[in-house]
């Protein structure tokens, strides 16, 4: 499945090598990142935080796990999680991190949308079109709708993967700073 959600574009991955000691690395990082559970359902009132940091979750010397910390009135619903390590070769901190967009959650949805536009379509087809059953021009706009349904989390996890890989590289070069 892991295969698949790369080729989706919902898994990406980041490599990015910074001219810093490891230990200053993760100091640096650990400012930048309030300490809490990452988990879709973990603090439902986090956007009511006074923290000024963009990012929640758990970093320490063998590797990190964070998300983005969602604010007030952002329109966003991020589920991306990045983890990953580092590496310290002479002078260079190599950073390996995996960006995970999909979450667990999204897998009973999917199943309910699945099977429940697959009894609509089937009661559809085999409906008595001429005793009361749903008139013919009603089946395209259920499959655009589930289309959409189907479509727009994949979309949202995608985008969300994609922009946390791009803040995270920049959040990498500015700790070095």
């Amino acid at each position: 499945m892991k295969d698949l959600l790369v080729r989706l574009k919902i898994i990406d991955y980041l490599q990015v090598e910074l001219e810093i000691p490891k230990i200053s690395f993760v100091n640096r990082l650990r400012e930048h990142v309030d300490d809490g559970s990452i988990g879709a359902l973990s603090d439902p009132f986090e956007a009511f935080s006074s923290s000024n940091n963009d990012y929640k979750g758990k970093v320490d010397s063998l590797g990190f796990k964070i998300k983005r910390r969602r604010k007030l009135f952002d329109m966003n619903i991020d589920m991306a999680v990045a983890s990953g390590t580092y590496i310290q070769k002479d002078n260079l901190l190599i950073i390996n991190a995996e960006i995970n967009g999909f979450h667990v959650m999204m897998i009973p949805f999917y199943i309910f949308c699945f099977i429940f536009y697959c009894l609509i379509i089937f009661s559809f087809i085999f409906s008595d079109n001429f005793g009361g059953g749903i008139p013919v021009f009603v089946l395209p706009f259920i499959l655009i709708h589930a289309c959409m349904m189907l479509g727009i989390p994949y979309l949202m996890m995608r985008r969300g993967t994609k922009q946390l890989k791009r803040e995270l590289e920049r959040e990498f070069f500015f700790i070095t700073k």
